[in-house]
């Protein structure tokens, strides 16, 4: 069973890539986060292919495409991500503020 659902979501990357590769470079760029996150996909789920029970694998098997589905769910997740890289932006600007602020006290003493 584990053998069938490797070969199985192993066939869908490579489909997967094909037709990613056949499309224009700014094509190919304008999809780069689909492309990580279904390599990512891919991965994770040949991992977990290991030690999933059989019922498990019996019904991502009946899936007509396991990692398209996978990345359309995830696409309905909140992604954190955004907002801790706004968050650390957010911090280091007023870090960098604060910064400035103290150098122009300083220069104007300075004088």
């Amino acid at each position: 069973m584990k053998e069938r659902f490797w070969n199985k979501i192993t066939v869908e990357y490579l489909t997967y890539k094909a037709a990613v590769l056949s499309g224009t470079n700014g094509e190919i760029y304008n999809r780069c986060y689909e492309i990580d996150t279904m390599v990512n996909l891919y991965e994770l789920l040949m991992e977990k292919g290991e030690t999933l029970p059989e019922v498990c694998l019996e019904g991502l098997l009946q899936q007509k495409n396991i990692l398209r589905n996978f990345y359309e769910e995830w696409l309905k997740r909140d992604d954190k991500c955004y907002q801790e890289l706004e968050n650390y932006v957010t911090d280091e600007l007023r870090y960098l503020e604060v910064q400035q602020n103290d150098t122009e006290r300083n220069s104007t003493v300075a004088c």
